[in-house]
């Protein structure tokens, strides 16, 4: 394969990521140029970033239109030929379908145990880690599941989400065929367009493969990729008014979505917590406890709405480590404010 410049630019943002992921050197510098639209606490995003972002930028020549793979694929019926404003399509609606069903499992595990759609699940064992539909981490935690597994090393400082994997129906691998589908159709869509959208692409397919893992369809990387793949898809040449603000009003009203859920989610009044299979040795004392009731195998304690989520959800993490399978909080928008 003859090597254009944008697949020697792959092949670096590939050993980059590879430099990235074996030293500790850039860290920090990754983090805090990548934090504002990734979103990542740990450089595991930042791998991920540059190494798919550089694998579809080297590979892309493969699934050219007149090529053997596409003469091969559209064999099979003239419907799969390679079109890539029809693969982009696609690429679009599977990532929307995906996001949706991943709010769909974070609802099914809230019904499980009988609380709130509008809570954050924190989850212990073997480390603590969190979910909520605003963000949702359900398909980490599977990705998590299966490093394991296959006994993958993963990084110290890297969490995979895996203590929230056992409470997740089994239908959740599904995103071990959305995850590949995503990126092929995705590919074949990228190669198809200018160098200047190729780039466009592959970015924002990148960031929205890491926001089907991590974060869902309310997070930064998701809105960010989705606003990318969108605008590449409705701006044609010559330019019209619909095709540059159509991108625009959908994002928008994602963003309205997801701030109108944290408003009707909020309880101004308490926050609700409900703790799973709680051990005897649970000690609430330093919380203003308005209630306290024991159900079955839940504990649902009641404090002040006035506590800032974040200081609370921190605070009860480590109280509560070790003395329970995990809890539900509900939350209070107005105390970010």
């Amino acid at each position: 394969m003859h090597l254009k410049p944008l697949n020697i630019i792959g092949i670096l943002m590939m050993l980059f990521a590879a430099f990235l992921l074996a030293t500790h050197y850039l860290d920090q510098i990754i983090l805090s140029i990548t934090y504002p639209f990734l979103e990542g606490s740990s450089k595991g995003k930042s791998v991920l970033l540059f190494g798919l972002m550089g694998s579809m930028l080297l590979f892309y020549p493969l699934f050219k239109q007149k090529g053997t793979i596409a003469n091969k694929i559209s064999s099979i019926n003239p419907k799969f030929s390679f079109d890539g404003h029809k693969y982009l399509k696609f690429t679009i609606i599977i990532i929307l379908f995906t996001y949706l069903f991943g709010i769909l499992l974070e609802f099914w595990v809230r019904f499980k145990f009988g609380v709130s759609p509008f809570t954050m699940f924190i989850s212990f064992n073997p480390e603590a880690s969190t979910t909520s539909i605003t963000h949702s981490h359900i398909f980490k935690s599977i990705l998590g599941y299966l490093i394991q597994v296959l006994g993958i090393h993963v990084p110290s400082g890297v969490n995979t989400g895996l203590s929230i994997a056992q409470y997740i129906p089994i239908i959740a691998f599904a995103i071990f065929i959305m995850f590949p589908l995503v990126y092929l159709t995705g590919l074949i869509a990228l190669s198809q367009k200018r160098d200047f959208h190729k780039v466009i692409i592959a970015f924002s397919l990148t960031v929205s493969l890491i926001g089907m893992l991590d974060g869902g369809l309310f997070s930064t990387p998701a809105l960010l990729g989705l606003f990318g793949l969108l605008l590449v898809y409705f701006v044609k040449n010559p330019l019209s008014v619909k095709g540059v603000i159509a991108p625009w009003i959908i994002i928008i009203l994602f963003i309205i979505l997801r701030f109108s859920i944290g408003i009707v989610g909020t309880n101004t009044d308490f926050h609700e917590i409900t703790v799973i299979n709680p051990s005897d040795n649970i000690d609430i004392n330093g919380y203003t406890v308005l209630s306290l009731e024991k159900i079955d195998n839940k504990m649902i304690i009641k404090v002040p709405g006035n506590i800032h989520d974040k200081l609370l959800l921190s605070s009860l993490t480590d109280d509560l480590k070790g003395k329970c399978d995990g809890f539900f909080l509900s939350w209070n928008a107005y105390v970010w404010i």
